[in-house]
């Protein structure tokens, strides 16, 4: 068995569907191995964007998603969506290209020092020699989904690739860590903060599966604390749930959000993380925090319950009393985070009542996609999202150019689920490279372009530092016509009724759509 075919047997074995790249002569021989092990490629038209995909993948999976580029410059362009995976906790093999061992020293042609690239953005970069190949992955497979997931890194030679493994003695593979179903920490502490407590404040983050929704509708329903959630955490409680107080932190109305946290003597996280945080708000709280992983950094020192989250849940609702807020303060909280579209006359649509009325199109099952940028800040906030998986968005690194390749990724994994990527017009120049693949593939994706001409939060940004605009505007192209020219139906809205129409004609295509949706940006500056 060559090392090329140890690793996309490793990978099958592992599970892996799908992997996403750009190829270069010097991965070829692995591309090959994918696929006579099963495993789809698909040609991708940047690797950033192959590395987006492959973080989705392993949030929905649970097992590592795959991208796959050449050595140097397609290496280096994996980067970005590495780092993402890296501060998403999304469990990733990225598979690279290398410059052969033997000639290493003197061939300095596209030669970059690979380890140290990625080694402070994943959990391990590894550079295989052709020992024990098969073993090695495995381990690296492992450490991807252990403890606090994140990518790993593996880089092999092509003159490697091709060549038959040889035996040795490897480590064993990384075991499970944190994810291990005993809870570790001072249970007792956390029990008496917990029931000492008069007005706890459930706080739902990324480390919340699925798997975890039903033991933590039942603390809910048992101790009758309200709750807020992180965006990484929505949909693991409907936002249809009467003691539901918002989404923190960097999205729209964060202050509001705040002023609830400050009502709060104890916060209670489940899964919470502080790496979706773009303020300092959760610092210093009384706070205990259910999570698969230690999340304790710098000033931050919550009393953390580390294991299985549903399962640690699950002990405590037996052992909880109702500790209810008083009505008047709920419903008042409750009240702080409604907010009406206020269009400014600016030469297009609300954002929020476009957002709205997209809601009220796609069926509650619905997967969306968020890109960066102002509507993003909204989105967050203000997109009523009930179930697990069907929200998907970059907090940690906040990166542009997320939005389309996630919502190929989920639409992959969800053949049967409508799914739409939401994305401002400097995202999209960003991710146009994406919609000859998204036409070959004819995958049912509705993408929504909110218009506005500028890169509207950095634009509010100057403007709130007394500073000229300047460097922030451009004048978008016609959408519609770069996705005609790709082969996808589009389609111009201007006014809240067609959205809704073209909205409703894209999903009873089953066949990709691109919305273009002219937006006044002057909205954004009453609530960013």
């Amino acid at each position: 068995m060559t090392n090329a075919e140890a690793i996309a047997r490793v990978l099958a074995d592992a599970g892996v569907e799908h992997a996403f790249g750009l190829p270069g002569g010097e991965v070829v021989a692995l591309i090959d191995a994918l696929r006579r092990a099963g495993i789809q490629f698909h040609l991708v038209g940047h690797e950033a964007s192959a590395a987006f995909m492959a973080d989705v993948t392993g949030q929905i999976t649970g097992r590592p998603g795959v991208c796959v580029a050449t050595l140097g410059p397609g290496a280096a362009n994996l980067v970005t969506g590495i780092a993402g995976a890296y501060l998403e906790r999304s469990p990733v093999v990225a598979l690279t290209a290398t410059i052969s061992a033997e000639v290493y020293p003197s061939f300095t042609h596209q030669r970059l020092p690979l380890d140290r690239l990625f080694g402070p953005i994943t959990k391990q970069s590894l550079v295989l020699d052709g020992t024990d190949t098969g073993a090695k992955v495995a381990a690296a497979c492992d450490l991807a989904r252990s403890g606090r997931p994140g990518p790993v890194h593996v880089a092999l030679s092509s003159d490697l690739a091709v060549r038959e493994v040889r035996a040795g003695t490897s480590a064993a593979p990384v075991a499970g860590g944190a994810n291990a179903t005993g809870a570790t920490g001072d249970r007792d502490a956390a029990l008496r903060m917990l029931r000492e407590a008069q007005r706890p404040l459930l706080h739902v983050g990324v480390g919340a599966r699925p798997e975890d929704a039903v033991a933590v509708r039942r603390l809910l329903d048992a101790t009758q604390w309200p709750w807020i959630t992180t965006p990484k955490g929505k949909g693991v409680v409907p936002e249809t749930h009467p003691r539901f107080l918002g989404v923190a932190s960097g999205m729209v109305i964060d202050q509001v959000v705040e002023e609830t946290l400050d009502a709060s003597d104890l916060v209670v996280g489940v899964g919470f993380d502080p790496v979706e945080c773009a303020g300092s708000a959760f610092i210093k709280r009384p706070t205990v925090n259910i999570t698969r992983w230690p999340t304790a950094e710098g000033d931050y020192r919550p009393l953390e319950m580390v294991g299985d989250v549903g399962a640690i849940v699950s002990d405590l609702v037996p052992r909880m009393k109702p500790r209810p807020w008083p009505e008047d303060l709920l419903r008042a909280r409750r009240q702080a985070i409604v907010r009406e579209p206020r269009p400014r006359g600016g030469g297009g649509l609300s954002p929020l009542a476009v957002l709205r009325a997209l809601r009220e199109t796609l069926p509650e099952e619905a997967v969306v996609a968020c890109d960066v940028g102002s509507h993003k800040l909204l989105l967050g906030q203000f997109w009523v999202t009930t179930a697990p998986h069907t929200f998907f968005m970059s907090n940690g690194l906040s990166s542009m150019g997320y939005g389309l390749p996630a919502a190929m990724a989920a639409a992959l994994h969800f053949p049967n689920r409508p799914i739409a990527a939401l994305v401002g017009d400097g995202g999209m120049l960003m991710m146009a490279h994406n919609l000859p693949l998204l036409a070959s593939l004819r995958l049912p994706i509705l993408t929504v372009v909110f218009t506005d001409d500028s890169l509207s939060l950095i634009r509010f940004a100057q403007t709130r530092r007394g500073l000229p605009v300047y460097g922030t505007g451009f004048e978008a192209p016609d959408f519609t016509e770069v996705a005609s020219a790709c082969g996808i139906d589009a389609a111009r809205a201007t006014s809240l009724d067609e959205v809704k129409v073209h909205a409703g004609r894209a999903l009873g295509s089953r066949a990709p759509f691109l919305l273009d949706v002219r937006v006044d940006l002057n909205e954004y500056d009453d609530v960013l």
